[in-house]
């Protein structure tokens, strides 16, 4: 199981930042990097259930565990989906993996997103590697926009 890091500046408030990364037509804009049409159901509040999807009905569910607006959100990935149904035999079920989104301000007025994935399995992390950099451009982009 691999641990990975990703962090980017972006001079906006963590408020718009955290509008735009959680944000329904915003996510399906910046997580296209992992998947053209990705989109997710379910609310960002602790306690919560959340699916992550694509278009053709793979994916992940995750339980949000720490949900302060504009400082933190972590999740826990318990399930993977196939053909929009659960996967009975995820390895997720017993180790679930970790996602853990950090805001913080920055001294030009911007803010700091720091990606913290913990035990993801060592077959996504050159995915991982690859795509995480590519959607914190896009969403830098988003966040950084007047529209």
């Amino acid at each position: 199981m691999k641990d990975l890091q990703f962090g980017i500046d972006i001079a906006a408030p963590a408020a718009r930042v955290w509008d735009c990364m959680f944000d329904p037509l915003a996510y399906r804009d910046w997580t296209s990097a992992f998947a053209e049409g990705s989109y997710f159901e379910g609310h960002w509040e602790a306690g919560r259930r959340l699916r992550f999807l694509d278009p053709r009905g793979f994916g992940m569910e995750a339980v949000v565990d720490v949900a302060r607006p504009h400082e933190e959100l972590s999740l826990r990935l318990v399930g993977e989906i196939r053909d929009g149904r659960p996967v009975t035999d995820s390895a997720l079920h017993g180790e679930p993996a970790r996602e853990r989104y950090v805001f913080s301000a920055t001294p030009a007025g911007g803010t700091r997103l720091a990606i913290h994935l913990q035990s993801w399995d060592d077959g996504f992390t050159d995915f991982l590697n690859t795509t995480w950099p590519q959607a914190l451009q896009r969403l830098k982009a988003l966040s950084e926009s007047t529209h």
